[in-house]
Formats: structure tokens, C-alpha cells, sequence
């Protein structure tokens, strides 16, 4: 099934577009066309931004895919309040649960307040990228906006990933494990043999560009539900029941 949260696929392309494209192929390289020229601009605007709140997220995905979705910067909550949004089947176990689209925002600002707590963040980097991916802000692009806001999160923390080491599958598999049992730390496993001391900034945009899989959460086996469905606001009721609120709690080092 091809995502369609607007209904209009046939008449407006995929998403919406600028270009109106449909053919996946034409849409992944374009969506990507726009993002690559857009790398420096959106790096550049995290560096001066103190402090990253949501506000920034929502601006990064609008300087890179502005180009190509007129929607850029804007969130599931104001788009499509009324969809949640999986990847996978909802009546599949092995599913992946995006946060309800009213609590996009506090998904993302509880993970930058994480981030705040430097040894906290060093010790768990997976925790920070994991609810990042969670909240699944934007209906395309997570991937790409997320890992350059975590990238700048970690440079302030005085810490790198290496992702040159990572492969696609394997990131993957750890950050879907991680968004589904975020309890048992699954992406801290995965990301904790790549961390290496901070890189200098330079370095990013020649990096961020030979990273293999950054839309695998936004384009793959992506499918959506109304929230008026029954079976889908019981999913929302049991889904990772522990409110945010009471999971440990933050102690910052700064």
C-alpha cells in the first residue's frame, strides 16, 4: 500500500511534492537531492542554536526538505492529527508503534532534556537517538533531521558516533528493538563500540553523506490508521505504558 495520509497520491504525488513525483525511485532521489544541498545550511543553524528545543527540530526538517515537500518543518500534529502512523502492520507483533501525534512534542523535548545530562547522554546515547526516532515528528525525513540534531547534541556532550563502522541493517534493526522495548536499551548496545572522542564539524556534511540507511524508518513498510479505530487507541492505551514522567529520573552535570 502506498502512503497516502492525504488522500491525493494520484493527483499531487507522493506526499505532496513539489514535483508531483510517484515513481519511488524518482521520489527517494529527489527527497535526497534536496536534503544533500541543504546539509551545510542546516548544520550551520544547529551550531549557533542555543539551546536545541522543539522549535529547532521542526526548522532543520524545513531548511532540508523545503526544496521538495512545501510541508517541510511542520509536524504530524498539525498535518495529520487524525492518523497514527507504524511501520509494519499494527496487528503485527514485531510492529513499530510512532508516538500518538498530540504527544510529538513532548516525545522530542523529553529527549533533548536527556541530552542536557552530558554523562547521563554519554552513558546512553541509544536512549536520546531512540525517542528522537519515537516521536517520528514529520510524516518523511526523520531519519536525516534526526541524526543531525542528535550529531550536534553529542558534539556539545564532547562525543562522536562513528557511523562510517555502522551498517544499515544493523542500525536499524537496533533503533526499530529500541523505539519497541526502549527499556532494554537495545541502541545503546549497538552505538556504544562506535563512540570515539568529539569531530570537528568540518567533517559532518562529507559523513552525513555516506550514511547508508537514514530514511529506512520513513520509507519502508510505512503504514497508517485512523486514531478513531478501536483497535488502534488500545494500542496507544498499552503501548509503552510507563508515562515519561516516571522513568528515571535527570541529574544534570552541567
Amino acid at each position: 500500500m502506498t502512503f497516502d495520509p492525504f488522500g491525493d497520491f494520484e493527483t499531487a504525488g507522493y506526499l505532496q511534492n513539489s514535483l508531483q513525483l510517484k515513481d519511488p525511485i524518482e521520489v527517494k532521489e529527489s527527497e535526497h537531492l534536496s536534503f544533500e544541498l541543504s546539509i551545510e545550511d542546516a548544520l550551520s543553524y544547529l551550531a549557533k542554536k542555543r539551546p536545541i528545543d522543539y522549535k529547532s527540530v521542526l526548522k532543520v526538517h524545513e531548511i532540508l526538505f523545503s526544496g521538495f515537500y512545501p510541508w517541510a518543518g511542520i509536524d504530524r500534529n498539525e498535518l495529520v492529527p487524525h492518523l497514527a502512523v507504524f511501520k509494519g502492520s499494527h496487528d503485527n507483533p514485531r510492529h513499530t508503534v510512532f508516538e500518538h501525534p498530540n504527544s510529538i512534542k513532548m516525545a522530542v523535548e523529553y529527549a533533548l532534556e536527556l541530552a542536557k545530562d552530558k554523562k547521563r547522554f554519554r552513558d546512553h546515547p541509544g536512549g536520546v537517538m531512540g525517542q528522537l526516532a519515537f516521536a517520528h515528528p514529520f510524516l518523511d525525513g526523520n531519519g536525516r533531521t534526526i541524526l543531525l540534531v542528535f550529531m550536534e547534541l553529542c558534539y556539545r556532550a564532547k562525543f562522536a558516533i562513528d557511523w562510517s563502522k555502522t551498517s544499515k541493517d544493523g542500525y536499524l534493526r537496533a533503533l526499530s528493538d529500541e523505539i519497541r522495548e526502549p527499556r532494554e536499551r537495545h541502541l545503546d548496545t549497538y552505538l556504544k563500540p562506535f563512540m570515539v572522542n568529539i569531530s570537528s564539524r568540518d567533517e559532518w556534511p562529507e559523513t552525513i553523506s555516506g550514511i547508508k540507511g537514514l530514511d529506512g524508518l520513513d520509507k519502508e513498510d510505512i503504514t497508517y490508521e485512523s486514531l478513531d479505530n478501536p483497535e488502534v487507541q488500545q494500542i496507544y492505551k498499552t503501548y509503552r505504558a510507563q508515562p515519561l514522567d516516571s522513568r528515571e529520573p535527570l541529574e544534570s552535570d552541567d
